[in-house]
């Protein structure tokens, strides 16, 4: 069908991420993979209308609905009309479900859909496609390569949906904002200023929590500022545009918990360059561990401490410590494995402080404390602590 156009969900945050995977993936198999993988919600369709009408039902439906995410969740493989395909797979909440069937539903009366089409949108599967039309021998070497599969296992992150953008032969014609509620054009949709007011309301809705002040205790922890580096932003998809953006934010989350008669254990990569300079506009006793990103000899290797009847060891590397018969506090692996080094796994007895994951706040001792004896394990820092 000539000028067919597609309905999906735009990776933004996430898309350097992604972008890594696919490398990865080309450069250990012969499959044909997709730049960035997309989540398609309405397949090859021509408008019977025009293409703004369309962001019009878009942004109606959208609107029905206050929280749109979803879970990048090791990957599948299927068979279909064309042959197989293997995709990261993708774990909707109700919402983004119920979302996706009302907005195909309010589209049928605006659109004419390709034969072929009409049955993937009927029998609608969830997925980030990697590669398509693939042959019984192609799966099988697929199946075989272990490499390959151990990336894709590995993979999980939360993503939350912020623009639903409407494609014409691979380039986006119109995006809807979800956070903002507008309708953006072509130029608009690939706008840096755009963007950043998308991050803005993304960090009001998602990047805070709620705390009780009573809950609070004198001693803190945090990995991974990275203050100052610009490309941390893409590596640990970080909500900002610049990396000017990105420092002021952290050094608000900070100052605003932290007091300057606190102790805050800084577990390594607080900043490559001009550290003096980030160190003095922060409140609180700096204690440093030291990260691969720090400038050399700026804090110990590795320490010990005795807390309220638990015993932790502060080291910025996630190492093997069982033998100590200790909780771990560490961080350097960010947000890139979440799976085995969540916020806290009461399995292995890890705490990653790392910012990417505990929504760029420092985190108090008593948290620590509290959500180590519910014995769950939180892939996030909770956005709400009593």
């Amino acid at each position: 069908m000539r000028n067919s156009y597609i309905i999906e969900i735009r990776p933004i945050l996430e898309k350097y991420k992604l972008k890594q995977i696919m490398r990865k993936i080309r450069s250990i198999s012969y499959l044909k993979v997709h730049r960035v993988p997309h989540i398609t919600l309405v397949y090859n369709f021509r408008p019977l209308v025009a293409p703004l009408k369309i962001m019009e039902v878009i942004k109606e439906v959208s609107n029905r609905y206050g929280n749109l995410e979803f879970y990048y969740d090791k990957y599948e493989i299927k068979n279909g009309k064309e042959g197989y395909t293997i995709a990261l797979g993708i774990r909707p909440n109700n919402e983004l479900l119920q979302f996706r069937e009302d907005l195909y539903k309010s589209l049928k009366n605006y659109i004419k859909e390709r034969s072929d089409a009409k049955f993937y949108n009927e029998n609608f599967w969830f997925h980030a496609g990697i590669s398509f039309h693939l042959s019984c021998k192609v799966v099988k070497n697929i199946s075989n390569n272990k490499e390959m599969l151990q990336i894709l296992s590995r993979f999980l992150y939360e993503a939350k949906v912020l623009r639903i953008t409407l494609v014409n032969t691979g380039k986006i014609v119109y995006e809807y904002d979800i956070l903002n509620k507008k309708i953006l054009n072509r130029a608009e949709a690939l706008s840096l200023v755009e963007l950043e007011k998308t991050y803005e309301k993304y960090r009001e809705k998602y990047l805070k929590i709620e705390v009780n002040p009573k809950s609070l205790d004198k001693i803190w922890f945090i990995a991974d500022t990275h203050f100052g580096h610009k490309n941390i932003i893409k590596y640990s998809a970080r909500p900002f545009v610049d990396v000017t953006t990105m420092n002021e934010h952290i050094k608000n989350k900070w100052n605003e918990m932290i007091s300057n008669d606190d102790i805050v254990y800084i577990v390594g990569d607080f900043a490559r360059r001009d550290f003096k300079n980030y160190v003095n506009f922060l409140n609180g006793k700096k204690i440093f561990i030291q990260g691969n990103h720090d400038p050399p000899a700026i804090g110990v290797k590795q320490l010990e401490l005795q807390l309220n009847n638990y015993k932790f060891i502060l080291s910025h590397y996630p190492t093997n410590l069982n033998s100590y018969n200790a909780w771990l506090i560490h961080g350097h692996v960010h947000n890139n494995r979440l799976r085995k080094y969540p916020f806290i796994n009461s399995k292995i007895k890890t705490i990653n402080v790392g910012v990417d994951v505990t929504k760029f706040y420092p985190v108090n001792l008593k948290w620590i404390l509290n959500l180590i004896e519910t014995k769950s394990d939180y892939l996030y820092l909770p956005p709400k602590i009593i």
